[in-house]
């Protein structure tokens, strides 16, 4: 069941999230960005991020690294199965051995394609929530560690591509949208609650994958 009880901070970070978005009257626009301006209009964006299915069950990191590259770099884009080869060759990827692919082995495949890989780890839902929103509204998606179900405490780590939010004044009801390689679709799920994001991204038990996020940056 859902805990309804948020504390102070957490709710505080949604109300000043809502403030700077314009859902107060007296928010300023200047400088705002086209993501910006639409999560401040109507309360949600999605980046346009192309899903791409994984190919292999355990490839999910390199089809959200390919996912992220192809949107920064949509002039020289890669398929998933170039990323494989390399990631293989390298040593980043055991396609049959736990972890299969790291956190850090997913920095160094995405260095190798992009110059601008930007990594960190979150340790708390307002952090995670700022990093998200600050990446998102300018026009980066989000690389995190997640679990293949949100809701099954014991299912294996999943890298997923945050393209989105919607945010809602309720912060048990806000929404990250998502490409989840594994399905092959955009998808949604609450932020907040066993069932959530956050717990997920923080409970995914690969090895430095609590809180872990990176993003590929347009050049």
């Amino acid at each position: 069941m859902k805990n309804s009880f948020r504390p102070a901070s957490l709710n505080l970070l949604y109300i000043g999230v809502l403030f700077s978005l314009g859902f107060a009257p007296l928010a300023g626009e200047d400088g705002e960005t086209y993501w910006e301006r639409q999560l401040r209009l109507y309360g949600k964006m999605n980046l346009p991020v192309t899903v791409i299915p994984q190919s292999r069950y355990t490839s999910c990191g390199e089809a959200a690294i390919t996912m992220a590259y192809n949107y920064a770099y949509p002039e020289s884009r890669v398929s998933e199965e170039e990323v494989i080869d390399f990631a293989l060759s390298a040593g980043y990827f055991t396609e049959r051995y736990a972890p299969f692919t790291s956190p850090a082995d997913m920095v160094e495949i995405a260095k190798h394609y992009a110059d601008i890989v930007s990594t960190g780890q979150v340790k708390t839902e307002e952090e995670g929530l700022a990093l998200l929103t600050e990446k998102l509204t300018h026009g980066d998606p989000v690389i995190i560690d997640s679990r293949t179900r949100l809701y099954e405490p014991g299912s294996v780590a999943h890298f997923i591509v945050v393209t989105g939010l919607e945010i809602d004044k309720n912060p048990n009801k806000t929404k990250i949208l998502f490409n989840d390689p594994l399905t092959g679709t955009n998808r949604w799920g609450y932020w907040l609650g066993i069932e959530g994001v956050w717990n997920a991204w923080q409970n995914n038990g690969d090895p430095g994958g609590s809180g872990w996020w990176m993003v590929i940056s347009s050049p």
